[in-house]
């Protein structure tokens, strides 16, 4: 479980547990946090992507669109740079990254967008 100052860890042997845990709260829970059970232990374990850094981005719009909302811009997000799976070295693994962008808006949840190019790296 990673901390304020220690990072997650890659499953390893434990990743066949994807295969046997719901991913519905990912996609249903309102909000911004993940629901947590009892004694506050989460209820799902992050099996892909566990290991990432993460950082403050702000989003300038070029304003030649006629879009509103979050599209006009937003000075409060935050990016998050993660792999699916931990690169090996001998490259039979390689690096496969994964990106999720959070701006944060005043009276409804957040704005968020997460892209993947590949899982093959």
């Amino acid at each position: 479980m990673a901390t304020k100052d220690k990072s997650g860890t890659f499953p390893g042997i434990k990743l066949p547990g994807i295969f046997v845990e719901s991913m519905n709260p990912t996609f249903t829970a309102k909000g911004d946090t993940m629901p947590s059970e009892m004694l506050g232990l989460s209820t799902r374990k992050k099996y892909i992507h566990s290991v990432a850094a993460h950082g403050k981005v702000r989003f300038v719009s070029s304003g030649n669109h006629p879009f509103t909302g979050i599209f006009k811009g937003a000075d409060h997000g935050i990016i998050r740079l993660s792999s699916a799976a931990e690169p090996t070295a001998d490259g039979k693994q390689p690096l496969a990254p994964g990106m999720g962008l959070k701006f944060l808006r005043d009276g409804v949840d957040s704005a968020n967008l997460v892209s993947m190019w590949s899982v093959n790296g």
